[in-house]
């Protein structure tokens, strides 16, 4: 990806990903009920990954929380109709976060969420500036984990919690467990547990792009799809070497 592909990768996927309706229905059969329909992820989240993240961040009105890595952002304005709290949506993409922007009227969210371009390893926010941080499936791609999790507790005020998912991945210059490196940066891991049924549905939904390739690039174009074509391939063939992990981590 270069310097994060923002461009060429990033951009590219979130212009085009949400006009194929094939890619949506994947995901609709795969998960069943599970599958979150009204935040439209580009991840794998669920709807228990978005209850457990109303519970554990114990967030309500008047009380500000980062969404890192938000993506288009629907996980994150979710959770702040649920709180009552109030959001802000971070992500790499400038395009990300014009469609979250655009999208805050659609959760009845207005002035009380934003969404700013900004690499979640250097916010720019002043310390202590959020109740709590969520992350969804996104830190398994940054590639300053150290400087995510050192921004996150710089940002978090004492006490708050960051709540995310991600993979761990048994190779190489993977991270194998996050449980050290939170530590290292002052936050108490409370929750740390495996997804349940994570495999069968990334499985499942990987199986299915690559079956549909060819109209999956028709409707999203080739710069979108190639996300997850390749994303698929890859995926797939160390799978066993993979796991999805939720965690609770408080700031201390």
């Amino acid at each position: 990806m270069g310097k994060w592909g923002v461009n060429g990768v990033f951009n590219a996927l979130y212009e085009g990903q949400p006009a194929s309706e094939t890619f949506r229905n994947i995901y609709r059969e795969v998960f069943g009920p599970e599958f979150a329909e009204e935040a439209d992820p580009c991840g794998f989240l669920t709807m228990t990954d978005l209850n457990n993240l109303v519970r554990d961040l114990r967030l309500g009105p008047g009380k500000t929380f980062a969404d890192l890595a938000c993506g288009r952002g629907g996980g994150g304005l979710w959770v702040a109709r649920a709180t009552g709290a109030a959001l802000v949506g971070i992500d790499i993409s400038d395009v990300a976060a014009a469609q979250g922007t655009a999208r805050i009227g659609s959760f009845g969210l207005e002035g009380r969420a934003q969404f700013r371009a900004a690499d979640i390893a250097a916010t720019g926010f002043p310390d202590a500036s959020f109740d709590g941080a969520m992350s969804i499936d996104s830190l398994f791609l940054v590639p300053d984990k150290v400087g995510a999790i050192r921004e996150a507790g710089r940002i978090l005020r004492p006490g708050a919690r960051f709540c995310f998912t991600t993979w761990e991945v048994d190779e190489p210059n993977r991270v194998r467990d996050y449980r050290p490196l939170l530590e290292r940066f002052d936050f108490a891991v409370e929750t740390y547990e495996e997804s349940p049924d994570w495999r069968r549905r990334q499985q499942g939904v990987h199986e299915r792009i690559l079956a549909e390739r060819d109209q999956i690039i028709a409707e999203m174009g080739l710069d979108a799809a190639r996300f997850w074509i390749n994303g698929a391939t890859l995926e797939l063939s160390i799978i066993d070497k993979m796991r999805r992990i939720y965690v609770v981590a408080r700031r201390q």
